[in-house]
């Protein structure tokens, strides 16, 4: 089995980022990932992005290198970066889901207050997203 990076960060959505914004950076994601080998998982809250990516280590780092430029967030924040040798959304070039249903309740228990991803410590963001793993997994297996 091939050791990967898995890499987890959060970020803070400009003032009017609308769904439709969002859905178009998932697609545009899932194509470009699925060429460089990487699979992942970006949240959205409709303040916060929460993103999950997986794959090997000089892909991912030159993918959050663009992502860290992007003028649609400020305030990224690398919570996780840590090799693994089994990826959580291994069948997705990149996942997409709103915080805004029962993941969010998930969370915000998580972090025993009102959902800021800033303030999840890094053992309950992996947690998060092990939880959205599942989830995903049990809706598509």
């Amino acid at each position: 089995m091939r050791i990967v990076i898995r890499l987890v960060y959060v970020s803070t959505c400009i003032h009017g980022l609308h769904l439709q914004d969002v859905q178009s950076i998932v697609a545009t994601a899932q194509s470009r990932n699925q060429v460089a080998g990487i699979s992942g998982m970006l949240c959205w809250s409709g303040e916060f992005f929460l993103q999950c990516l997986e794959g090997e280590r000089d892909r991912v780092t030159h993918c959050f290198g663009k992502i860290m430029a992007d003028p649609r967030h400020h305030s990224v924040e690398l919570i996780v970066s840590s090799p693994t040798a089994v990826r959580w959304f291994s069948t997705w070039g990149m996942g997409f889901s709103r915080l805004m249903s029962s993941h969010r309740l998930d969370l915000d228990s998580l972090a025993g207050r009102s959902f800021n991803p800033y303030l999840l410590e890094a053992s309950e963001m992996q947690s998060a997203f092990g939880q959205l793993s599942q989830h995903a997994q049990r809706l598509h297996p």
